[in-house]
Parts: structure tokens; C-alpha cells; sequence
């Protein structure tokens, strides 16, 4: 009988990987050995996707803190090595905190994540519905102002039309949103503008000492000390259907909206980066628009490995 793979294991090993990764070259042997460990067992490819996206996401002088953190805390020798190498991984980098409170690491400690890929749909008790966008996590939290929602990273569409708590929050690290009855999206991805869009109903949006109230139709964007409204971009809650829609956007936007939704690398050459795509693409076949995309514009997929693309020049 073939034994049983130890997802702790599988994390430890994907770690490994990480940082073997990092020093490798493009025709680095080990690229070729990281694919066939990706590919040897479920367990691995989803360590593969949890600390892929903590080593894409964690950056600046905060992981320090992190890293005295975790060399002060004792912990059980099982686990001593596995923290060790997250304390190699994090040598120089940082975390994402909120409010001086609780540190997180991306995707391995939050109360719910999706991986590469995923969505997941959730209803609360209090009958506040959720859905996970992918490579998405988050805590949830319960006081006597309702329903708080720590959104470590990713997007989340809220429908609190029918939860019965008196408001629903969700956490950002530049902000705050407070809804009554609405259905909204909350994105906060590393190195973009955090965006709030509303679809039904009003939400408000705390950012220091401001308020920035957000009507149905309406979306808001936040960067360090300001605020800007717009209006919702055209299908932006397609997302919750598997779909992405497109109607002109660049291909260099287009290439890092769907690589977050493919394991893997996906890079755009800025050869043809000014390029515009538009029509609805299936998320769940990623490699599928891929082929689409070299059918309808003058591009090809160029794959250093499976899972490393770029695309470039058709000629």
C-alpha cells in the first residue's frame, strides 16, 4: 500500500521549493525536478498554491517584526523546522497585520482561503453570504456591531441584504467598510489600489478620518491618503460566474487578472503588452484562453515549463 502523504510534510517541501526557486535560473535543472514533486501528489500542489501566494504577496520592512516574532515563540520540534524555513523564507520581507493586532501569514493562518483557481461560497448563520474569489483569505469575527470580516488578501463579494446582524465590516489595511443591506466586493491585492464596488444598496468607507459614502453603480478606490469614485467597470462581478469579460482591456491587464487565476507564472511581453482584448472567458480552463488568445491576436505562448509562460510576439 502506497503511504499516505503528511500535509504538513507537503507545506515543509513546498517551502523547500520556494526557496530553491528563487535561485534558480530559467534552465535551472530544478524547475524540471519541481515539476515532477508538483505533480506527484494532491497534498503538494496544494502546499504549492498556499505558500506560492505567501511568498508573492509578503514584502517590506514589516517581516523583521515577523521574523523576531517567530524566533521568540517557542514552538513543538515538530514543527520547529517547518518554521525555520519560513523564517529563511521571510529573512528581509514582511507580513500583513491589521491594526497593530494579529499578525497573518497569507493562506496558512486566516479562518478561510481559497487556493489558485478556487472559489467558494459560504452563509453565515446570521445568513450573510460570501463568496471567495481566487487565491483569497480571510477571518470572520462577531461582536456587538455586527459581523467583522478581516480580508487578509484576495476579493470577496458580501451580500448582507438579508443578515440579520445590524452591520457587516470588512477589514482593510488603509480602510474600513461598513454596510447595512448591500451586495459589494471588497479587492485588496498586493501593489493595486484596494477597490470597493457596490451593486445593490450604499456602503461606507472609513479611511482615517474620512467617510467616503459608495451608492449602487459606484466603486471605490483607495491608495495610500486618497480616495477616488468611479463608476463600476463593465462586468466586474462576472468573476462570481467563472467568467472573466473583457471589453478592450489591455493584454498586459488582462495577462495579470488571469494570472491570478493560473497556477504558475504568467508574464506579458511589452511587446505586446498595449494589445486589447475583449469578449468572456472561462476561468476554469485558463490554459484554454490561452489558445484563444493566440487565435484571435498576433501573440503565441512562449513555456520556459509548464507552468512559466510568457506571452510574446506571434513573429
Amino acid at each position: 500500500m502506497k503511504p499516505q502523504h503528511d500535509p504538513q510534510r507537503s507545506l515543509s517541501e513546498a517551502l523547500d521549493w520556494l526557496i530553491e526557486l528563487r535561485e534558480a535560473g530559467h534552465d535551472d535543472p530544478r524547475h524540471r525536478h519541481w515539476q515532477t514533486w508538483l505533480s506527484s501528489s494532491e497534498h503538494n500542489r496544494q502546499a504549492w498554491q498556499r505558500v506560492e501566494s505567501l511568498g508573492q504577496r509578503l514584502g517590506g520592512s514589516e517581516g523583521r517584526l515577523l521574523l523576531s516574532a517567530l524566533r521568540s515563540t517557542p514552538v513543538q520540534p515538530s514543527r520547529r523546522a517547518f518554521l525555520g524555513k519560513l523564517c529563511l523564507l521571510l529573512g528581509g520581507t514582511g507580513a500583513l497585520a491589521y491594526g497593530g493586532q494579529r499578525m497573518l501569514w497569507p493562506g496558512l493562518a486566516a479562518d478561510y482561503h481559497t487556493g489558485t483557481g478556487e472559489r467558494h461560497s459560504l452563509e453565515l448563520d446570521n445568513h450573510l453570504k460570501l463568496e471567495l474569489n481566487t487565491a483569497t483569505a480571510l477571518d470572520i469575527s462577531h461582536d456587538s456591531q455586527g459581523t467583522r470580516i478581516a480580508l487578509v488578501q484576495g476579493e470577496i463579494m458580501v451580500d448582507s441584504r438579508q443578515a440579520l446582524s445590524a452591520s457587516t465590516r470588512v477589514m482593510l489595511p488603509k480602510a474600513q467598510v461598513w454596510a447595512g443591506q448591500a451586495r459589494f466586493s471588497v479587492r485588496a491585492l498586493e501593489g493595486e489600489q484596494q477597490r470597493i464596488c457596490v451593486y445593490q444598496g450604499q456602503v461606507s468607507v472609513s479611511q482615517g478620518n474620512q467617510e467616503h459614502p459608495v451608492s449602487s453603480g459606484q466603486q471605490l478606490l483607495i491608495t495610500a491618503g486618497q480616495a477616488l469614485r468611479r463608476d463600476l467597470p463593465v462586468a466586474s462581478d462576472a468573476w462570481t460566474r467563472g467568467l472573466l469579460i473583457s471589453d478592450g482591456m489591455p493584454l498586459e491587464l488582462f495577462t495579470r487578472e488571469l494570472n491570478r487565476y493560473r497556477r504558475g507564472m504568467l508574464h506579458c511581453d511589452p511587446e505586446v503588452a498595449a494589445l486589447r482584448v475583449s469578449g468572456s472567458f472561462d476561468l476554469t480552463q485558463p490554459e484554454q484562453i490561452l489558445a484563444t488568445l493566440g487565435q484571435v491576436l498576433p501573440v503565441k505562448v512562449e513555456y520556459r515549463t509548464r507552468y512559466w509562460a510568457t506571452l510574446v510576439p506571434a513573429t
